[in-house]
């Protein structure tokens, strides 16, 4: 089999990569009893290596591995079974996170980046359930109550049995399952009623009564831009590499609230770096994650989705200018004076602060004109449903924060990042869900499903790792940590020379003159040279 095997297949990548990795968690849950189990690495190089080619399916898998080459040498020509594929998928789905980071720490290492810049989207993929199964308040009330009613037709029945009121066909024990099973959907549907009442305390009360619950994955939650029941996956694109260095997956629909928890993962991938710049899109503005941002000091560039609710200009817009278009007159309109605490309108008249308000536990400003009676513009700035007749805006306390990533995102360099990261992170998603054929998950839960994404960027690191170093990176690092280990030992050439047939009898290939190659090393020993050095006099294939 290694023979056949081209010697820059991208299967002896992921061999490599799988033996770079610390698995002693993994190592650690298997037991010792019983029947020898399929060897740890081998079942996760063939999962890495699998979704690296868009395959989740097991017995497609499994089929491979027994007849596909690729398969054959990752495998160890062990000929593993979808269900041992599948259950060792489910049980060590959980490690996956750990996996991705030292991948990203091996990266980081090599050289590859200096991750100095980071993009961060998000896109929606499909539960492993149906829409169907999605069920309100009063439909779960509904089935509790139909299924009760029958199981109080199979009671009957069981009571007619055993006075011998029944035919001689009837089986008993039919009877006394099906009544089993029918409890059993009722305590599933008792627990989905409560899960229901839960979730619905952290909505709007407004939205209470017609949020849905999905009786197949409880977790898995409508998501108005995927027309389906799933969920919704974040990404930290990293600008030169296009490798993920971050993720996460919620059951929000909405993006608002999630920048702090991925500014948060960037930091435990990479390290924490104030200098680091991050780039977001308009999905991901929210006045508190804003000051999250300026509270901690980092540099970060979010899309603002209502430019038309900043009032940062030093003057109002032009009256003229406003009847002339016809349009409404927005508070983008409006210029707001911070030292007075006022608006000036585009008539010049001046609303001022009467008081607070409170709504959807955020608080907040009032401002009122004094008075708008025969102002050319009262049609095109006043709601039509208004009855005070004079012109209010309601300023958020947190309203600062948004004008200032407003004045942020005026400059070149703000439209300049922004644009980096259309160009990043949503080819990096499009290469996810279009080119791999990630676009529903395989596994049921939010914690399982965030495993399974995890691998899916897992997937697409080894793909880019693969095509922009081979097996370079991972050679070069580790024959430069070997080398490393002896630095502080005085070594003869004999037995330098000793090193380098070991390291050649490894799979190494090192070609030089045999002096001017410990020089190579001597010097490495001194001052470690770049990757692109170690391409010199001593080539590692």
């Amino acid at each position: 089999i290694d023979e056949r095997l081209p010697a820059d297949d991208k299967s002896r990548f992921v061999v490599k990569l799988v033996s770079q990795l610390k698995l002693d968690k993994l190592v650690s849950r298997y037991s010792r009893q019983g029947n020898d189990a399929y060897p740890p690495e081998v079942m996760l190089a063939v999962w890495f290596y699998a979704y690296s080619e868009g395959i989740s399916s097991t017995r497609k898998v499994e089929n491979l591995c027994k007849y596909d080459l690729r398969y054959i040498y990752l495998s160890a020509d062990l000929k593993p079974d979808h269900c041992s594929l599948s259950r060792f998928r489910k049980e060590h789905i959980d490690l996956m996170g750990e996996y991705f980071l030292q991948l990203v720490l091996l990266a980081k290492d090599a050289g590859v980046s200096n991750f100095k810049e980071l993009n961060i989207d998000s896109t929606r993929l499909k539960g492993a359930c149906s829409k169907k199964k999605c069920k309100d308040s009063d439909n779960l009330d509904k089935l509790i109550e139909r299924i009760r009613e029958d199981i109080g037709e199979y009671m009957e029945r069981c009571e007619l049995a055993e006075a011998g009121e029944l035919p001689e066909e009837a089986d008993i024990d039919q009877i006394h399952a099906e009544i089993q099973r029918l409890r059993a959907l009722e305590e599933k549907l008792i627990e989905r009623s409560e899960q229901l009442e839960t979730r619905k305390e952290s909505l709007k009360a407004e939205h209470r009564s017609k949020h849905q619950i999905n009786l197949t994955d409880p977790d898995a939650r409508l998501m108005p831009k995927l027309n389906n029941v799933g969920y919704n996956a974040h990404v930290a694109v990293d600008s030169d590499s296009h490798l993920i260095v971050a993720t996460e997956v919620f059951n929000d629909p909405n993006e608002q609230n999630h920048y702090s928890i991925m500014h948060e993962k960037c930091d435990e991938s990479l390290g924490e770096d104030k200098e680091r710049k991050e780039n977001l899109d308009a999905g991901y503005h929210n006045s508190e994650q804003l000051r999250y941002a300026e509270e901690n000091g980092l540099d970060v560039v979010i899309a603002d989705p209502t430019p038309q609710h900043r009032s940062n200009s030093s003057s109002p817009t032009d009256m003229k200018k406003l009847l002339e278009e016809g349009r409404k007159v927005e508070r983008s309109d409006f210029t707001y004076h911070h030292k007075e605490d006022y608006y000036e309108c585009p008539a010049g008249k001046q609303l001022h602060n009467i008081g607070r308000y409170r709504r959807d536990k955020k608080g907040g400003h009032i401002y009122q004109s004094s008075g708008c009676e025969g102002c050319p513009l009262l049609q095109q700035c006043l709601p039509r449903k208004s009855k005070s007749g004079v012109r209010h805006i309601y300023r958020s306390d947190l309203e600062v924060y948004a004008e200032r990533m407003w004045d942020k995102l005026q400059s070149d360099e703000a439209k300049e990042r922004l644009k980096r990261r259309m160009s990043t992170a949503e080819p990096v998603i499009g290469n996810l869900k279009h080119n791999l054929g990630f676009r529903a998950f395989s596994l049921r839960g939010l914690l399982q499903v965030n495993g399974e994404f995890t691998l899916m960027c897992i997937a697409h690191n080894i793909n880019k790792l693969y095509k922009l170093l081979g097996e370079e990176l991972f050679s070069s690092t580790f024959f430069a940590q070997y080398i490393t280990y002896y630095a502080n030992s005085a070594l003869s050439k004999i037995q330098w020379l000793i090193i380098l047939v070991i390291l050649s009898n490894s799979g190494y290939r090192i070609t030089a003159g045999t002096c001017g190659c410990l020089q190579k090393i001597n010097s490495f020993l001194q001052q470690p040279p770049s990757r692109e050095g170690l391409r010199g006099d001593i080539t590692i294939a």
